[in-house]
């Protein structure tokens, strides 16, 4: 008797909310892809300015320590094609066999120190830093000035960096 019959205005309403569903769902889905595109490129962003700042860390340690070797040395000479030794002059010593050396060198796309084992550079493979060119050349006008020149890429980022600086030796080079 009493029965429950629906009426059309009850049936309007299941179809409004399937049509609601229709809508709002690529919506939700447009949303969902720009928050991840979002996510994903400044992961991207971040990874690269950590490989750009690793190289330009990793150039300006190798550049302090050469021009240190520099300052200390009395005379600075290229050995080989890209071996560059720094002296300090062994009469001073006590003992005169006594004879600190830096060399200093690129193999294979890292700035060496004294051993090939031990590469300044190189360090984080993160950055992918590789030195492709340093050289340590005499000013041909002042005859104790000595320019230091390196440069470097970052194979993530494809980005390079280049340190040049320019160092006096001590007037107690004997002549050399």
């Amino acid at each position: 008797m009493y029965g429950r019959r629906s009426s059309p205005r009850h049936c309007n309403e299941r179809g409004i909310l399937l049509m609601e569903l229709a809508v709002s769902l690529p919506i939700f889905a447009l949303l969902l892809t720009f928050l991840a595109f979002a996510l994903l490129w400044s992961w991207r962003t971040y990874q690269h300015e950590i490989a750009d700042a690793e190289l330009r860390q990793e150039m300006q340690i190798a550049a302090a320590r050469v021009v240190e070797s520099a300052l200390l040395s009395d005379h600075i000479r290229e050995r080989q094609h890209g071996v560059y030794e720094m002296r300090q002059d062994a009469s001073r010593k006590k003992n005169e066999s006594e004879k600190p050396l830096d060399k200093y060198w690129l193999a294979d796309g890292q700035l060496v120190h004294n051993y090939a084992s031990f590469p300044m550079t190189g360090a984080f493979s993160g950055a992918g830093v590789h030195i492709t060119s340093f050289s340590v050349l005499p000013d041909p006008y002042a005859p104790r000035l000595y320019h230091v020149e390196m440069s470097g890429v970052s194979m993530v980022t494809g980005r390079t960096y280049h340190l040049a600086t320019a160092v006096y030796l001590r007037e107690d080079m004997n002549g050399r």
